[in-house]
């Protein structure tokens, strides 16, 4: 055989050695990481049931509670003393509760005046001064000669009404405002009287 045939054989068989050797160390490799890869998953089970065996338990709330303790709020200090009764509150006064005022009534326009005009033995003789006290004409008026022990005998320029009641005649019942008319009349007098400066006087339409 010739040397360099001899030579590429040679080197055939060292070729052939060294690809078998490189197997054989590709597979211990892998077998060596397989066994490694079932110890990391092993290991992380032991872990893991280590870690849930470590784990605190859940507080059991299912236990009667202690009922021994004593309340100390539900009994009252015997020191303290409390009143049976509360002072009960005014009542006060509404503004509803009020008395009604009573209106003032209006103010009358004519006023009468009395004067004792002359006096002798048992009869008296009286001017009356009507008077326009409003801001309107009045066309008639009507006043009230009760005075205690006298008794109206004759008139001049009133009217008898009713009673004491005494009225205008035509000419004199119109009076304006600020004016005044005077009739008069006599009286008999019947025991000691007091005749009163003014007497009640009503307009009349």
């Amino acid at each position: 055989m010739r040397p360099w045939m001899e030579r590429a054989t040679l080197r055939g068989r060292i070729h052939g050695r060294l690809l078998l050797v490189l197997i054989v160390i590709a597979a211990l490799a892998c077998i060596a990481a397989v066994l490694q890869f079932s110890v990391l998953r092993d290991g992380d089970d032991t872990d893991r049931t280590n870690i849930g065996a470590d784990a605190p338990s859940a507080p059991d709330f299912s236990a009667a509670p202690d009922t021994s303790v004593e309340s100390t709020s539900a009994t009252p200090s015997p020191d303290v003393e409390t009143s049976s009764s509360s002072p009960e509150p005014e009542p006060t006064k509404s503004a509803s509760a009020a008395e009604p005022t009573e209106a003032a009534p209006p103010a009358s326009q004519c006023s009468a005046s009395l004067a004792l005009d002359n006096e002798w033995g048992d009869s008296v003789a009286v001017t009356v001064t009507v008077a326009n006290t409003g801001t309107e004409p009045i066309d008639g008026w009507e006043v009230e000669l009760a005075v205690e022990h006298l008794s109206v005998a004759s008139t001049w320029g009133l009217d008898h009404v009713e009673g004491d009641r005494y009225g205008d005649v035509w000419l004199n019942g119109a009076v304006e405002p600020g004016s005044s008319v005077e009739p008069s009349f006599t009286a008999d007098v019947e025991g000691e009287y007091d005749l009163p400066e003014t007497v009640p006087c009503t307009p009349v339409e």
